[in-house]
This record gives structure tokens, C-alpha cells and sequence, in this order.
């Protein structure tokens, strides 16, 4: 009995620490009528700048609904009005996909509207500012009104709601994330299906281009208004085949006496129970309309502004860019320690035969290329299945980014001395360096390879852009050519040796150099455990970085108990040890690398839209955590003292698309602007019949952000 109640003492500061960031993340529940009602947030602790999502739950009685968008002609949507901390904005109100009622009232009176039963959740969008801090406490108030009937009457419902949540320095999903998850899954997607509406006689007749194979055969069809008084909602809807698409007539309202100016409708696909709903519309008079998310999987178009290309254009000006975009990676932070350990094996290297200095910057050149190439291949497969692909995506892969870290503490350690395999400098591959080293230069350069594509330099943009969206041998072609550019310098030793008099004579100093350059190494890993966090969850983290520990803990014990002044049988366990061990933390990573961050609900196009809404001219920052250009340009320009006054004073929203993990929304942006990768700026008008304003490729100033906007006003 004691042991009991010592381990409940034991976990009551636990508790009283946890209870109350689950109670935050939910209002207490209002209870009005046949709905029982409370404001929800998918976190219980937010962070600065950050994106989430609460929702007004409604627990609907048996026998009773509310009401969706369009809600009939007696009926009355749900709203929520909220009351927000000063700089946090919020989206408008969502409805996920419908039902339709049909209510007898006798005498053959009869009425359709469309709502919901048992359970909904309404979504909202909220965004927070980045003034808000760790340790803050904040507090969102709302009214939601409702409207519940049944059969037999309808009531009005209505309730007051306080939500608490905690700032911290990492996000924290709620109890009720599960919940919102579920129903942000119902909302209806925006599609760029053209869209006609014509009268025909006392008939309403629209076609909508859909793709072929978006619906099952089986497929059970709804077709659904979003405004009132344009269908006669109890008639049936006529659905017909048609070229590339589908016909949905039905009978029109009464009071409808002209083809409406805009039109906007629900298509419902039902499959074994299960819906998924889409938003087709059109522009006024019935033309085809584009809207924000799309499912066309249509190649991308090839055509190209010559103006946009570097060179003038043309084929030759894309190689150029590529090779000169390739030496330019030499001296990017990411790469560059790679590269000085390749220059301390050229000094080893100094009065050595000619054609040996050659091989060297021959194999060298062969890890650029080879490994460039497997990438490529990688991305061309990616863009034959999905039809989108960006330069830089293997990096939103938690596994790719943790097997990056691996090789970097490896290297660093091997580098310290903490083991030894192999005796040449030009060894960086570590076990992978063989006899001469050769295998050693041709790790080396693919080492180079994978730290580089973060670091992709301002005369690459365009070039990676272009390639990507052409044939496959071009797009090799053009890779090849940054991978020739890349090993260039490399070949100048190899051609003119004479150029190896100007480095340092071999001595001493050399040991110490390698073994300060492992340093460059743990910063890097540093780099990308900051990549890591934002794709894992804490324990995803957690477990990874125990997998580092690991593997340094195998390096340990190689240096320690297999070199040749010890024991055979010792040397043995020794590599046996260090092996398990090895294998323990390569299987603790893969497994970690499954626990992914919550992904963002929140399409960056419904951003911007918002902003718009609200009068705003958006600035939106196209950037990932493994993008060095990005970063040197938060810090020298767009996070600025001076910018930011630039922004408060013509009424313009910086807003920040996060691209460290995959978000097709983002992609397909980056798509629009010609961009296979970030950095991308983009200057969007409050007007969002104006054109958008794209900044320059790579390092931008203060001086582009204000000619963006200058042309903005024009």
C-alpha cells in the first residue's frame, strides 16, 4: 500500500504540470438545446509566427442537425466570431462536407437544406504574431450562434467560449488534434476544374472538366450549390457524361430569372461510405476559372522566358549557368569543409607524380558526377509519378537528413583520431578510402554532392529550374554541367601543377589542420539537427540524436579496441561490439525518422487569400530550414529593423512558406513562379486581380524589396 501511494505522490507534480496543458487546448462546454458546444485547438502550446488551427465542435442529439454554408432556404449557417490577442489573425469559418435533409412537415410540404448530424467540427485558421514569447500566455474568446432542428421544429442555439493556450519554444499538439485532424480531412478541396453554368430553359445545366480517373466508376455523385436560390434543391440532378468531364442538370429555383454571375458548387464523390469533396467555380458569366489547389497532373509547360534565363537564354546559357553555379558551390559554408580537407590532399599531393595528382582530381570529379547523377535520376523518377519536383526535396526527408549527420560525425571523428581506417588524407570517405586514396577523392566529391544542394548559388536557380522541366537526357545534361563546374578547380591543380607551389609546404601543421577541420564537420551536423527538428517531434528527435550517441559510442570503441596493439581475440569482440552497436543505431534512426511533426493544415494560397481579404499587400518568403541563401537573407534583409518598418508603413504582411517538408501547395507556387527550390520572394498585391511581383534569384537587399513594391503600386 505505501509502495502505491509513494508512486502516486511521485507522479502528482507530473500531473499537475500536464493537466492543465490538456485543459487548454478546449473551452468549457456550453450545453444549449439538443447541441452541446466548445472551441478546441489542435495545440495546447504554440510558438511565434506559428500556424494552428481551432474549431467550434458541435455534439449534435440524436434526430438533430445544423446547418452547413448553403443551408436551404429556413436554415442559417453556423458562425463563430472570435476575439483574438492583438496581431493574431484568423481565416474564415470552414464547412466540411455536407448532407443533404429533406424535412416533411405534412400537407405535402416538403424542404431540402444541407448540413450535419451527430458531430461536426468547424475549422478556423489562426496565425500568430512574432512578437508573442516563450512563457506567454494568450487567450482566444468567441460567440458561435448555430442553428439545431428536427423534424418537428427548429430552435436557435448560441454560446461563449474562452480557449487558453501556453507560447513556447516548441509546438505541442493538444488531446483534441485527433479531432480537428479528422474533419480538416472533410473540408472540401479547391480545384481548377473548368467550371460552365448555362439556363436552359427551366433547367440549370454546368460541366466541369474533370480529370480522368479522379472518381471511381462506383462512384456515388452528389452536386451541391454553395448559394442559395439557384437550384431547386429537392429536385434530382441529372449527371451525364461528357468529353473530359461531367454534366450536372437540375431543375432551377423559382426566383432564378438569369444565369448567374458567379457560380460555385459541391461535387461529393461517396465510395464505401466514405466522402471527399470538391469546390469547382466559375469567373462571372460562366468562364473557366483557376482556383487554388489543383489535381491536374498536366506536364509542366516548357516554354520559358528568355528574359529569366541567365545569358540570354538558350541551351548553351543553361550549361554555362550550371558550370559556373557548380564552382561557385566551392565556397558555400555547407560544402566548404569538404573542400578544405580536398585542398590539404592536394598539399599532400605537392611534387608527387603528375599523372597520380590527375587520378586524384579524376576520381574526384567522378563522385561529383556520379552522385549528381543519382539525384537527378531520383528527381526525374519523383516528377514521373507525382508530376511536381523540386531541387533540394531529398532534404525533407528526416532519414536523408539523419543520414547526413551520420556521415558527419563519422567524418569528425575520424578526423579527431578516434579511430583511424586508413592512413591517406585524401581518406574522407572513411572505410571507403583504398589503396592510393582514389576511392577516397571519389567520396569526397560525393560528400561534396549532398551538402551542396542546400546551398544553391543565385546563378543555379534558373539553370535547376529549367532543367527540371525538360526532357529527361537535357535535365542529366544539364546536372553534368554542374558537377563539371563543381570539380573544375580541382582540375586546374591536375592540369597546371605548378599552381600546387602557391599552398603551403607538407609538414606537421597538416595534422593539426585535419583535425581542426573536424569541427566544420560538427557544425554541420549542428546545422542539420536544427533541419531535423522541424520535420520530427520531440521524441523523433530525441531518439535520433540517441542514435548519434550511439554511433559515436561504435567509432569509440573501434578506435579503442581494434588497433593492431591489441590482442587478437580483443580486436575481434572489439569489431563484433562496434558493429552491433552500428546496426542498434542505424535501426533506432530509421525508426525515429517515422515520427514526423504534425504537418500544417494551412495551405500558404488560403494565407495569402486571407490577407488579401483583409486589405493587405503579402510579402511571403519561400524558405527552408536547410537553405543557407534563405537564412543569409532573413538575417541581412527581410528580418531587418529597417524592412519591418518598411512593411508597417505600406500596410504589408510578411508571411513566411516553410518548405522544409513536402507541401504540395507550396510546390506548386514555386511551380507557378518558375522555381524548382527555394529561395523564392514574392510581392502579392491586396488586389488580387493584380499580378504578383517576383524578387531576383538568390542573395536579395533592402533595394529589391522596395523595387518589388514600387512596381507593385505602378
Amino acid at each position: 500500500m505505501m509502495t502505491v501511494l509513494t508512486r502516486i505522490l511521485a507522479f502528482t507534480p507530473l500531473l499537475a504540470v500536464s493537466l492543465p496543458a490538456f485543459l487548454e487546448a478546449q473551452s468549457e462546454p456550453v450545453r444549449n438545446g439538443a447541441v452541446e458546444a466548445r472551441l478546441i485547438s489542435n495545440h495546447s502550446t504554440i510558438t511565434p509566427s506559428q500556424t494552428f488551427t481551432v474549431g467550434l465542435e458541435l455534439k449534435i442529439d440524436e434526430t438533430w442537425h445544423t446547418y452547413w454554408i448553403n443551408p436551404g432556404e429556413t436554415g442559417q449557417p453556423t458562425t463563430l466570431d472570435l476575439t483574438l490577442p492583438e496581431g493574431f489573425s484568423a481565416s474564415e469559418l470552414q464547412f466540411p462536407v455536407p448532407k443533404r435533409f429533406i424535412t416533411d412537415y405534412g400537407f405535402n410540404i416538403l424542404e431540402a437544406g444541407f448540413g450535419y448530424e451527430k458531430e461536426v467540427v468547424h475549422p478556423m485558421t489562426i496565425t500568430a504574431p512574432d512578437s508573442i514569447k516563450a512563457g506567454d500566455t494568450i487567450t482566444i474568446q468567441g460567440r458561435g450562434t448555430w442553428l439545431m432542428c428536427d423534424p418537428s421544429e427548429c430552435v436557435p442555439g448560441k454560446g461563449d467560449f474562452s480557449l487558453t493556450l501556453q507560447v513556447g519554444d516548441t509546438p505541442e499538439a493538444s488531446a483534441e488534434s485527433t479531432t480537428i485532424e479528422k474533419f480538416l480531412k472533410k473540408l472540401p478541396k479547391k480545384v481548377n476544374w473548368a467550371t460552365t453554368i448555362a439556363l436552359e430553359g427551366d433547367k440549370l445545366v454546368s460541366t466541369v472538366r474533370i480529370p480522368e480517373g479522379t472518381f471511381p466508376e462506383y462512384a456515388d455523385l452528389h452536386f451541391y450549390p454553395y448559394e442559395v436560390l439557384q437550384f431547386d434543391q429537392l429536385a434530382k440532378t441529372e449527371i451525364n457524361e461528357i468529353e473530359n468531364g461531367l454534366s450536372f442538370t437540375t431543375v432551377k429555383h423559382a426566383d432564378l430569372e438569369a444565369v448567374p454571375e458567379t457560380f460555385d458548387a459541391l461535387i461529393i464523390a461517396e465510395v464505401d461510405g466514405h466522402k471527399a469533396g470538391f469546390h469547382a467555380s466559375t469567373e462571372p458569366h460562366g468562364s473557366a476559372t483557376l482556383t487554388e489547389a489543383s489535381t491536374n497532373t498536366d506536364e509542366v509547360s516548357t516554354d520559358t522566358d528568355e528574359r529569366s534565363m541567365p545569358f540570354g537564354g538558350g541551351i548553351f546559357g543553361i550549361l554555362l549557368a550550371a558550370f559556373l553555379g557548380g564552382m561557385i558551390l566551392n565556397v558555400m559554408p555547407c560544402v566548404f569543409p569538404v573542400i578544405s580537407l580536398k585542398v590539404l590532399s592536394f598539399v599532400g599531393q605537392a611534387g608527387e607524380d603528375r599523372r597520380k595528382v590527375f587520378a586524384h582530381a579524376l576520381s574526384f570529379t567522378l563522385g561529383v558526377l556520379v552522385f549528381f547523377w543519382i539525384l537527378t535520376t531520383g528527381l526525374l523518377i519523383v516528377r514521373a509519378s507525382v508530376g511536381e519536383v523540386g531541387w533540394g526535396e531529398q532534404l525533407q526527408q528526416p532519414a536523408f537528413v539523419i543520414g547526413l549527420i551520420f556521415v558527419m560525425v563519422l567524418v569528425a571523428l575520424n578526423l579527431f583520431g578516434v579511430f583511424e581506417v586508413g592512413t591517406s588524407l585524401t581518406g574522407v570517405g572513411g572505410g571507403l578510402t583504398s589503396k592510393k586514396g582514389y576511392s577516397g577523392s571519389f567520396w569526397s566529391g560525393a560528400l561534396a554532392v549532398l551538402l551542396a544542394t542546400p546551398c544553391t548559388a543565385p546563378l543555379m536557380a534558373p539553370a535547376i529550374t529549367f532543367a527540371l522541366s525538360q526532357s529527361a537526357p537535357f535535365t542529366i545534361t544539364v546536372f553534368t554541367a554542374l558537377g563539371l563546374g563543381m570539380a573544375a578547380p580541382y582540375f586546374l591543380f591536375a592540369i597546371f601543377p605548378k599552381l600546387l607551389d602557391v599552398l603551403p609546404a607538407p609538414g606537421t601543421w597538416m595534422e593539426t589542420f585535419k583535425q581542426f577541420m573536424g569541427f566544420p564537420m560538427l557544425v554541420v551536423a549542428v546545422w542539420l539537427i536544427g533541419v531535423l527538428s522541424k520535420q520530427l517531434n520531440v521524441s523523433g528527435l530525441q531518439w535520433s540524436l540517441a542514435a548519434v550517441v550511439l554511433l559515436a559510442l561504435a567509432g569509440w570503441i573501434l578506435g579503442r579496441y581494434t588497433g593492431f596493439d591489441k590482442p587478437g581475440p580483443t580486436r575481434l569482440k572489439g569489431r563484433i561490439a562496434a558493429a552491433l552497436i552500428f546496426l542498434l543505431s542505424v535501426g533506432m534512426a530509421y525508426e525515429a525518422s517515422g515520427s514526423r511533426a504534425e504537418p500544417s493544415q494551412v495551405e500558404i494560397q488560403d494565407v495569402i487569400a486571407q490577407k488579401q481579404a483583409e486589405g493587405k499587400n503579402v510579402f511571403v518568403d519561400f524558405t527552408a530550414e536547410w537553405c543557407v541563401t534563405c537564412k543569409v537573407n532573413e538575417r541581412t534583409t527581410i528580418k531587418t529593423d529597417k524592412t519591418r518598418k518598411f512593411f508597417d508603413e505600406n500596410n504589408i504582411e510578411l508571411v513566411f512558406a516553410d518548405w522544409t517538408n513536402q507541401d504540395p501547395a507550396i510546390t506548386k507556387l514555386l511551380k507557378e513562379h518558375g522555381r524548382a527550390g527555394v529561395p523564392l520572394y514574392v510581392m502579392y498585391p491586396a488586389d488580387p486581380d493584380k499580378d504578383s511581383i517576383a524578387l531576383p534569384d538568390g542573395l536579395i537587399t533592402f533595394g529589391h524589396i522596395e523595387d518589388a513594391f514600387e512596381k507593385l503600386e505602378k
